[in-house]
C-alpha cells in the first residue's frame, strides 16, 4: 500500500535515491547526495517539512514532490500567495503514474493550506527558492522538455502553460567582445568592476545564493554611480558532470533611466570576456519567451537555445 506522507529527519538518503533512480531528464544533477539536498534544500532558512511530499511503499521511498513558495515584493519573506510545485520524482514502479499524481495532489493541498491562490508547476528566475543548481542549469526553468514524465504529469492533472523559458549557451573560446562606434563610446566613460562574493542585496538573494560562488559585475559612470549590473555563479558541481568549466548568467540589471542606450550589451558583453580569461569555456542562462528584450541581447551575444521548459499553471 502507497502510504503519502510529509518529510521526515530519516528521508534524505531516501530522496537522494528516489532521485537518483527517477528519470528526471540530463538537466538533473547526478549522482545526487543527501549532503546535495542538505545545502540546497534541508538548511534553507524557509524550508518547510510540511511541503516536501513523500511517497512510501511499506518502508521503501517510491517518490517525492516539493512545493514552495517565492519571495514578498520586498524581498524580505516569502509570499504564500502564488506557490509551485518544484518538480516531482517517482522511482519505476507499476503504480507510477498513480504516484505521481498523488503527489501533485498533496503538493496542491498544502500550497491552498498555506493561502496559495494562483498554483503553479516548476520553478523559475522569480521562484528559485530551492534546487538551483541540482535540476535545470544554470537557474530553474520550469519542466524542461526533456523531463517528459514530469511534464506530462502536470499536463494530466490539467496543468496549462503560463510561460516557456529557452535555455540558452554560448561556447566562450575565442569570444572577443563586439567593438562598435557606441561600444567605445561606453568604455571611455565607464568602469567595470568585478566582484566575487559580493554582499548579497536582501534577504531572498542570501537565502537562495549563500553556498554558491558568485560574481557580480557592476557598471559605474565616472561618478562611481552604478549603472547596471550582470551576476553569474561558478556552476560547480553540476558542471563538472558536463567535463567543462562552466558559468551561469542569474541576472541582467540595468537602471531604469539608462536603458536602450546599449548598456546591457556592453556589460553582458564584457563579462564574458573577463570569464573566457579565466578558463570558463561556457555560459548558461535562461529568458522568458516573453522577455523580447533578452531574448535579443543573448541572440546578438552568440547564445544558442539548446532545450526548453514551461512553467505550468493549474486553472
Amino acid at each position: 500500500m502507497i502510504e503519502i506522507r510529509c518529510f521526515r529527519n530519516a528521508d534524505p538518503p531516501r530522496l537522494a535515491d528516489v532521485w537518483r533512480a527517477a528519470d528526471l531528464g540530463p538537466a538533473a544533477m547526478q549522482p545526487m547526495t543527501a549532503a546535495l539536498l542538505e545545502a540546497s534544500v534541508f538548511s534553507k532558512p524557509y524550508f518547510d517539512r510540511e511541503g516536501l511530499i513523500v511517497a512510501a511503499d511499506d518502508d521503501r521511498v517510491v517518490g517525492f514532490a516539493h512545493a514552495a513558495f517565492g519571495p514578498a515584493k520586498d524581498r524580505t519573506t516569502v509570499d504564500t500567495q502564488v506557490g509551485t510545485t518544484l518538480l516531482v520524482a517517482v522511482v519505476p514502479h507499476p503504480l507510477q503514474e498513480q504516484i505521481g499524481d498523488e503527489l501533485l495532489r498533496g503538493c496542491e493541498a498544502y500550497l491552498r493550506r498555506r493561502g496559495a491562490r494562483t498554483i503553479l508547476g516548476g520553478g523559475s528566475a522569480e521562484l528559485r527558492s530551492f534546487y538551483l543548481g541540482l535540476y535545470g542549469g544554470s537557474d530553474l526553468p520550469g519542466i524542461l522538455d526533456s523531463s517528459t514524465a514530469m511534464r506530462q504529469l502536470f499536463e494530466r492533472a490539467g496543468y496549462e502553460t503560463a510561460d516557456r523559458i529557452a535555455v540558452l549557451r554560448r561556447k566562450l573560446q575565442g569570444f572577443r567582445a563586439p567593438v562598435n562606434r557606441l561600444q567605445l563610446a561606453i568604455r571611455r566613460n565607464t568602469v567595470l568592476r568585478a566582484i566575487d562574493e559580493p554582499t548579497r542585496r536582501t534577504w531572498w538573494e542570501a537565502a537562495t545564493t549563500t553556498g554558491i560562488a558568485l560574481r557580480r559585475y557592476e557598471l559605474l559612470n565616472q561618478s562611481d554611480e552604478r549603472l547596471g549590473s550582470a551576476s553569474f555563479w561558478d556552476m560547480q558541481p553540476l558542471a563538472g558532470t558536463w567535463g567543462v568549466p562552466a558559468a551561469g548568467l542569474l541576472d541582467v540589471e540595468i537602471e531604469g533611466p539608462r536603458r536602450r542606450q546599449g548598456l546591457a550589451h556592453y556589460l553582458v558583453a564584457e563579462a564574458l570576456h573577463d570569464l573566457s580569461q579565466e578558463g570558463v569555456a561556457l555560459v548558461e542562462t535562461h529568458a522568458s519567451a516573453a522577455n523580447t528584450p533578452a531574448l535579443s541581447l543573448f541572440t546578438k551575444l552568440g547564445f544558442e537555445t539548446v532545450e526548453h521548459g514551461t512553467i505550468f499553471k493549474k486553472p
